[in-house]
């Protein structure tokens, strides 16, 4: 199968890069500012198409890597054109193969697939590729067939019903980008301690990615450390009355959270009076 990308950004790029490195061929890419087409093509030894009716004909598979506010807009031009046979998927992490819907039927041999992973950059994240996973949502009749085009990825595929994807998104940006809200409040806490920010940066990277290792290999709940795993309530008393008043609420929610994990790890343990300390 050939692939096609509309779409000459981060996901694009690096998508076309880990794919064509796999063995699976690639035509190149239509973007609106050619000279991200050329870039992109130039990186993964593609085509760079000035019309787009070119690269849907020269590709069997048109995967649409923009933003998700274009995607309708794309499909709709795409509507125009031969497409009738074309597997058209989107990587979306929270849109479903139903927008490529034409007159309210979804287009046969649509589908999205999306990495669960942070694609930063263009032209360096496909070297991450190979470790990350990956989900598809299609519909049933077309999977065995997307599988098999999948096939020489090697990366761990799992099958995701269109109706969890709204859940599912809401995971990933949990484990990703509001990682990064809780970071900053941390750096923000560290700065009201006077500290030095060299010093603060220094410290406090051996801390947060040494933990995130520990989670990677030994799981949640055999991670948990701290004031709520040990039931020290004097400590967390001494936290709440530190923590500026707007941020209160999220330290006794995410403690609660601890504290049910902890549980978990110590099913013996009394944590009653624990918890009456986090009722906000």
């Amino acid at each position: 199968m050939i692939i096609g990308f509309i779409g000459a950004g981060k996901v694009g790029c690096t998508l076309a890069k880990y794919f064509s490195l796999c063995g699976m061929q690639i035509s190149g890419f239509y973007s609106q500012t050619y000279e991200h087409a050329k870039e992109a093509s130039d990186f993964t030894q593609s085509q760079h198409y000035t019309f787009l009716p070119e690269l849907v004909n020269d590709s069997d598979c048109i995967l649409v890597t923009v933003p998700d506010g274009q995607i309708v807009t794309v499909w709709q031009e795409l509507c125009q054109l031969s497409i009738a046979n074309k597997w058209i998927g989107h990587c979306s992490g929270l849109l479903t193969s139903h927008i490529f819907s034409q007159h309210k039927v979804v287009h046969p041999f649509a589908f999205s697939l999306h990495p669960l992973y942070a694609i930063y950059d263009r032209f360096s994240c496909y070297m991450a590729m190979s470790g990350i996973s990956f989900t598809l949502e299609a519909n049933e009749n077309i999977i065995p067939q997307l599988r098999a085009t999948l096939a020489p990825l090697n990366n761990p595929l799992a099958i995701l019903p269109a109706s969890k994807k709204p859940l599912y998104h809401a995971a990933c940006v949990m484990l990703s980008n509001q990682v990064i809200a809780l970071v900053q409040i941390g750096v923000d806490l560290f700065k009201q301690c006077t500290l030095d920010a060299e010093f603060s940066e220094q410290a406090w990277h051996p801390l947060f990615l040494g933990n995130a290792n520990n989670i990677g290999k030994v799981g949640v709940i055999n991670a948990l450390t701290g004031p709520v795993e040990r039931g020290d309530i004097e400590t967390i008393k001494q936290h709440i009355m530190a923590m500026p008043d707007e941020l209160k609420p999220i330290y006794l929610q995410l403690s609660t959270i601890l504290l049910n994990i902890s549980r978990k790890k110590h099913p013996n343990k009394d944590y009653r009076q624990l918890e009456l300390e986090l009722l906000p």
